[in-house]
């Protein structure tokens, strides 16, 4: 997980000079991380991370320009090392429909493997598909702040 967010913030260090690429994909929705956690330079306006102040925490957020199915990503995505918990359908923001699913995975980290739980709320609003993931190690009892800020996927009004 800290080689995900090294990645993120390298990539974020090298799109901080140009006009609009700082950009956060939270801009068109109520998404708010936890007041005490820092955050990346959102990324182009797709994708932003933030780093909890506990060791092993991390939120992250992307945008899709379009809509993108829920299957089309189980279908396209690596899970090698992960097993999906749970998939459920929820509503979210009074009734915007949104699907959240629940991973267990090994993380390899300074040459210690632990396991993390990811969890995903994936929905779709004003023409793009969000996705916001809260991933904590699973020895460690879930932020309940950060758990309810992946589902603030709403249209800003």
């Amino acid at each position: 997980m800290n080689r995900i967010v090294s990645i993120a913030a390298a990539a974020a260090a090298l799109l901080t000079g140009g006009c609009g690429l700082t950009s956060s994909p939270a801009e068109n929705i109520t998404f708010e991380a936890p007041k005490n956690w820092s955050s990346s330079p959102g990324i182009a306006g797709f994708m932003q991370f933030w780093k909890s102040p506990r060791d092993g925490e991390v939120l992250m957020l992307y945008r899709s320009p379009k809509p993108i199915n829920t299957s089309d990503v189980f279908q396209s995505a690596n899970l090698k090392d992960a097993q999906i918990e749970s998939r459920k359908d929820l509503t979210i923001c009074d009734n915007q429909p949104a699907q959240q699913f629940t991973l267990r995975a090994k993380s390899e980290s300074n040459g210690t493997s632990r396991d993390i739980d990811a969890t995903t709320v994936m929905t779709t609003t004003g023409g793009a598909t969000y996705f916001a993931v809260y991933v904590h190690r699973a020895d460690t009892p879930a932020d309940p702040n950060a758990t309810a800020a992946i589902s603030e996927l709403c249209p800003k009004k």
